[in-house]
């Protein structure tokens, strides 16, 4: 692929049906990972917070991702506060298979990335190595290096901060 423009933007109410199909390929992506089935509809679950980031769009963030503009993907954002801690949770990230390997996704994460200032935390499942070297390289190359990671519950997660 050659000349690609990766666009970013938040997805607008209108988008929620085609991001809710998208959400079907990135269960199924995950299917190789995890136990999820479909239901006998042949489709999968919901997620149980997705009319949130209609809804809350001061803590929720739905991003969609267009590459020279098609449909390529989508990133889910939420703003954590906690007792002591505020931050930034990419809650779930998706290219399409066929924009892989071509830096979409590194474009996209960064640029979503971008848009919050402050910390940010994200988990990849200790068996999605695929995801974990993805992740590595994207915030090793924002962040210069500067993360902190650990491992808890068969998760592998980061947190950084992006301080532009």
């Amino acid at each position: 692929m050659v000349n690609l423009n990766v666009v970013v933007k938040i997805a607008k109410s209108e988008h929620k049906t085609t991001l809710t199909r998208l959400l079907q390929l990135y269960m199924y992506d995950f299917t190789e990972y995890t136990d999820a089935a479909v239901n006998s509809s042949g489709l999968f679950a919901l997620l149980p917070d997705l009319d949130n980031y209609w809804l809350e769009s001061n803590t929720h963030f739905p991003y969609i991702i267009r590459v020279n503009n098609e449909i390529a993907g989508f990133a889910f954002v939420k703003k954590v506060t906690e007792e002591n801690r505020k931050y930034y949770y990419l809650a779930h990230f998706f290219i399409m298979r066929k924009y892989r390997r071509a830096s979409v996704g590194k474009q996209a994460a960064i640029t979503v990335i971008k848009n919050h200032c402050g910390e940010w935390e994200l988990y990849q499942l200790d068996r999605n190595i695929p995801a974990q070297r993805f992740w590595s390289h994207v915030i090793g190359e924002f962040t210069h290096g500067e993360y902190a990671e650990r491992h808890e519950n068969g998760r592998r997660y980061q947190t950084f901060r992006n301080n532009n």
